[in-house]
């Protein structure tokens, strides 16, 4: 699978998953890339550290697709910090 995607693509392909991306375009004033090769895909980070440990990449990036749910009570500052509600 060496299939360059866009990151709508990705969304599209692996909501609410975690992807390891090579190949990636990624401009340092994006949020998420524009592009890259997705070299796997889980629903867990434990299932993709399991999938991946055999052959790691050299310049790969983890990401998780989708909208991040904080626990309740979970309180993030502007550069995103956990702060423990009282």
């Amino acid at each position: 699978m060496n299939e360059r995607l866009t990151w709508a693509e990705i969304e599209e392909r692996y909501p609410h998953e975690h992807v390891e991306l090579v190949d990636y375009d990624w401009p340092e004033d994006e949020i998420n890339p524009r592009s890259g090769v997705v070299l796997a895909h889980a629903k867990s980070l434990k299932e993709l550290a399991a999938l991946t440990k055999d052959s790691p990449a050299n310049d790969a990036a983890v990401l998780f697709v989708g909208a991040i749910k904080p626990p309740p009570g979970t309180i993030l500052s502007c550069n995103l910090v956990r702060i423990a509600a009282r």
